[in-house]
Order: C-alpha cells, then sequence, then structure tokens
C-alpha cells in the first residue's frame, strides 16, 4: 500500500447543491453536521471507565438569495416552506478530476425563515437553518 495520499482541496466552485431536482443557483452557503452525544461513564475512581452514547442528531444551515426563497414560498403548500420536507444533495465535483464526494442530507426541513435587509445591501441573503434525519454518502 502506497504511503502517499491525494490533498487536493475542493472550491467553491466545485460544488453543487440540489434540492427538489434542480441545480440551486442562488445558494451562497451550506453547512451540515452529524453529531451524537456522548458522556464519560465513571465508576470507582476519579477517571473516568467508559465513554456512552446516546441520540445522533443532524442540523446545518443553507443560504440563499431572497429570489430562490419566494421561488420556494411561492410553489410550497399553503405557501409555507416549513412544512417542506426534501432531500438535500451536495456533491463536490473538482473541476481537476481529483474524487468527487456526494453527501445526501435525507429528509430536510427547515425550522424557521427570518428575513433583514441593511442600508447599503445589494442583494438579500436568506439564512435558513434545517434539521435531517441523517448524511447518507451516494453509492
Amino acid at each position: 500500500m502506497p504511503n502517499t495520499f491525494d490533498s487536493k482541496q475542493y472550491s467553491w466552485s466545485d460544488l453543487s447543491i440540489v434540492m427538489g431536482g434542480r441545480i440551486v443557483t442562488g445558494a451562497t452557503a451550506v453547512e451540515y453536521t452529524k453529531k451524537q452525544e456522548k458522556e464519560l461513564l465513571y465508576g470507582r475512581g476519579n477517571t473516568p471507565h467508559k465513554i456512552t452514547r446516546g441520540n445522533r442528531s443532524c442540523e446545518g444551515k443553507l443560504t440563499l438569495w431572497q429570489s430562490e426563497l419566494e421561488a420556494m414560498i411561492r410553489d410550497a403548500k399553503d405557501k409555507d416552506i416549513l412544512k417542506l420536507n426534501f432531500d438535500l444533495v451536495v456533491s463536490y465535483v473538482p473541476e481537476d478530476g481529483g474524487q468527487t464526494v456526494v453527501d445526501i442530507l435525507k429528509g430536510c426541513e427547515f425550522t424557521e425563515v427570518k428575513k433583514g435587509m441593511a442600508q447599503g445591501d445589494k442583494n438579500m441573503s436568506v439564512e435558513l437553518p434545517i434539521i435531517f434525519l441523517d448524511v447518507k454518502p451516494q453509492s
């Protein structure tokens, strides 16, 4: 087995986000986390004996142009995107031919919608927090 690895980095231009069967061109940021509750298990003495595990959870956020948000609201049932349930596909496809990585965020739902602008802003970006069931790598 060789003792080297490919350490090429991905850039924003290598990233595509697909929601509802289409590439979201007005996405300006995406972030997602998968975590698990962990706790030290104490018994005799004052040092832990094990690490116990609890529930897992997934959360993140998607930042979009206001026009993308308004299009989702227009097409959502009851004009309420908090009722939407969707998979979000995040793919990293480097132009230089490096490894393609695809993460599928299963069962996403937005948890809040907050709009705002300030003097001098040229456009509105809306950060939409999400929760989801799991991150599945595409096989």
